[in-house]
């Protein structure tokens, strides 16, 4: 039975988060909300309204309590296979997140970094059922199963994102996570030979099997260097270059939270060199724009990949990241890829595209596919009103970049607790902080202002520009537990 359908309360693990913030007095003051009183959106502009009032029921739709043998879980894989792989889960799990579905986030990566195993080469489980069982449509044996090799650390960089979001600290530090971050980014690495000095090097097929037989998937695509499946002969995907840079720079901002400044030094270095790789070798500059695959041949060609480089922050070049938008814009997509793109543009500044991708998703075609409704919230959310929590800066952001319209999302689960936010235009925002915490509120506007006003007091602000130009003021305002701010651009 569905979530959705159920409506039962969504507010596990609050009790213990609110123990370890030490807020016992103010912790019961908190609500628990239903489903459908958790993340509820409205707004005037009403295709933003119905895209979001889709994309939660939809996605709720797919989410299952803890009846099934695997525990809490949502879909997150082909329509129908009543399963969860490790690249769905990843793209998916801020918009679970948001949706109160952080018990069935818990469970699913639980089952992903407890079952990396060195007899499957340091691979975990790439789709797990229902029933607690590699997915039949992807393994058979240890020796004969499907494996993207992104996927260790595309969990990785998700992991973090979900500590920020929760406070929950068994992302960092919890004994299956720590072990399944350390086989990663040494053991696994050495095995499917991806450092970055011999990446470049590197056979399409890797730790294969005394009766390998090149007719049978599970023995080809037992450690794909890319998500792209169906290209013969790769080596390396630009999609794989970036999940590594993002995979050891989550590694070492983890390791950074928790004071080990060497882990930190030893992997934002690793991350680094990805970076290097990937600016040095995989830029074609003839034609302005990336490569997307390298050959066994040592040869460039051209495909999918690059919606990763932007999603992963790994350029820092604004000009190639514009180039690399245009590429994009230019160029039909499935919809695992367009997904994302409503989040990804309005990150980098592209409003009108990442708006144009959430109002035509719900009716594009394969809109049933798990990742679409979760891409819409995470749009809605994240990248219309500008919402992201940080448990590590004990902090949230918000910028609103729907003009001219109000847009408000209520009870978003976050560090313990919910916040709703609020914005009129781009020029007012309101927060509520019901959370056990203070919280320090960076509230962020389109243009430059002189101040932000909010409690009868002005605020200084800090002007930058995303990518796509646009000027963005930003101040910071405390936001004491169980209270409520408007803040206006002045």
């Amino acid at each position: 039975m569905s979530l959705y359908r159920q409506c039962f309360i969504t507010l596990s693990g609050l009790a213990a988060g609110i123990i370890l913030a030490g807020c016992t007095a103010s912790a019961r003051e908190i609500p628990e909300f239903t489903p459908e009183q958790t993340a509820l959106f409205s707004s005037t502009d009403k295709a933003l309204e119905t895209a979001y009032v889709w994309a939660k029921k939809t996605a709720l739709s797919y989410a299952h309590d803890s009846d099934d043998p695997v525990g809490a879980w949502y879909e997150a894989a082909l329509p129908n296979r009543e399963a969860f792989c490790m690249r769905d889960v990843s793209h998916q799990s801020v918009g679970a997140q948001i949706l109160g579905l952080s018990k069935h986030n818990k469970n699913m990566f639980t089952h992903f970094v407890e079952n990396i195993s060195e007899n499957r080469d340091y691979c975990s489980f790439w789709e797990i059922n229902r029933y607690n069982l590699p997915a039949p449509a992807d393994y058979a044996s240890d020796t004969e199963f499907w494996y993207n090799l992104n996927a260790n650390f595309d969990v990785l960089q998700a992991c973090l994102k979900l500590y920020e979001w929760t406070g929950d600290r068994d992302y960092l530090s919890g004994d299956k996570f720590s072990r399944f971050y350390s086989l990663s980014l040494n053991e696994y690495i050495d095995r499917w030979q991806l450092a970055p000095e011999n990446i470049m090097d590197r056979e399409p097929i890797m730790n294969a099997s005394e009766n390998f037989n090149p007719s049978y998937s599970f023995h080809t695509c037992r450690g794909l260097p890319s998500y792209v499946e169906n290209f013969k002969g790769l080596s390396v995907g630009i999609d794989l270059i970036a999940t590594l840079y993002a995979g050891y720079n989550a590694h070492a901002r983890m390791a950074a939270i928790l004071g080990n400044e060497e882990a930190a030094t030893a992997s934002a270095s690793k991350a680094s060199a990805y970076r290097d790789i990937l600016e040095k070798n995989w830029w074609d500059s003839e034609n302005n724009r990336y490569h997307t695959f390298w050959t066994k041949e040592k040869k460039f060609f051209r495909g999918e990949g690059v919606p990763f480089v932007l999603w992963f922050d790994a350029s820092t070049d604004s000009q190639r990241i514009t180039a690399s938008v245009k590429d994009i814009l230019a160029q039909k997509w499935n919809v695992e890829n367009m997904s994302a793109f409503p989040a990804l543009f309005y990150k980098l500044g592209y409003n009108d595209d990442a708006y144009r991708y959430l109002t035509i998703l719900p009716s594009t075609e394969r809109a049933s596919y798990p990742e679409v409704s979760y891409g819409v919230v995470e749009g809605v959310v994240c990248g219309a009103m500008g919402l992201k929590p940080s448990a590590s800066g004990k902090s949230v952001e918000s910028l609103s970049r729907v003009p001219g319209k109000e847009t408000k999302i209520q009870n978003v689960p976050m560090l313990g607790g919910y916040v709703s936010l609020r914005h009129q235009g781009t020029k007012l925002s309101e927060m509520e902080n019901n959370t056990p915490q203070e919280l320090t509120w960076n509230v962020s506007f389109l243009g430059k202002c002189r101040s932000v006003k909010a409690g009868g007091k002005e605020y200084p602000v800090k002007v930058s520009k995303d990518n796509a130009g646009n000027s963005i003021s930003t101040a910071s305002i405390p936001l004491a537990p169980q209270s409520k701010l408007i803040a206006e651009a002045i």
